[in-house]
Formats: structure tokens, sequence, C-alpha cells
């Protein structure tokens, strides 16, 4: 069982996973039919973006923070993947270097994050269909 300390700031990473692909989702994948890769700024951040046809990357020019996600289409729900959320989280520890304050050991950590989702997918607040999980918008706002 994971502590309550690390289920909220998990809770809190996944929030702001969420909430930037809600957010921006539209307009990159707008931007990536054009052009696979390039910059672009996002609420006065300038950000590089590398696409597929469903998939965007977007790296923080400033702080190399990375984000990947699959574009999605249903206006309710945004899909994403276990290891997309884990990397986000990863790539924020090493850019802010807070993975000082945690177990060194990314196996040991991988596995908190596993457990945190886990418990969200058992209390209903996430959903798991196949390979993805799902959240309900209004779970995020």
């Amino acid at each position: 069982m994971v502590n309550e300390k690390t289920a909220k700031r998990y809770w809190d990473y996944l929030v702001t996973y969420t909430n930037i692909i809600s957010s921006f989702w539209e307009d990159l994948q707008d931007k990536c039919r054009k052009k696979r890769s390039g910059d672009i700024t996002i609420t006065r951040k300038k950000y590089m973006y590398f696409a597929t046809k469903n998939w965007v990357t977007l790296v923080n020019k400033e702080t190399n923070l990375e984000l990947t996600f699959h574009f999605n289409n249903e206006e309710d729900s945004i899909y994403f993947e276990k290891d997309n959320i884990h990397s986000f989280i990863e790539s924020d520890l090493n850019t802010s270097g807070l993975w000082k304050h945690f177990s060194p050991n990314q196996t040991i950590r991988l596995g908190l994050y596993k457990e945190c989702l886990d418990e969200f997918v058992s209390s209903g607040v996430i959903q798991k269909k196949d390979n993805w999980f799902i959240i309900n918008k209004e779970e995020i706002y």
C-alpha cells in the first residue's frame, strides 16, 4: 500500500499531465499535420515537438521536461499509457533535481508509480481498457 503523500503527489502529476493534453492536443494535432517537428509556444513557454500520425512528444526548451501523449478524439475522456505518464514523472524529477528526495533506484520508483496507478484504477477514478488508462475530464478539473 502506497502512503497518502506519495499517492497525492502521483495524482498531482497525473492531473498536470492530463491537463496539458486536454488543453493543447487539438492545436498540436493541427500543427503536426502540417509539419512533423518544430517549435511551438504554449502558454508563453517554448517547446519542441516531434510527431507521428497519432502521437506527439513535447520537450520544454528551457528545462528539457518531456511529455509524450496520444491524440485523443473523445471529448469527455483522456487516454494515456502507463509508460508515458511515468516517463513524464521521471523527466520532471530529473529536470528539477527532485529525484534526490526519492529512492535513487529507478526500479523502486517505477514500482511506486505502478502501485499508485493500480490504486486509482481499483478505486474507479481511472478505468483500464487494454493497454490504455482512461480518465474522465471531470476528474481532472
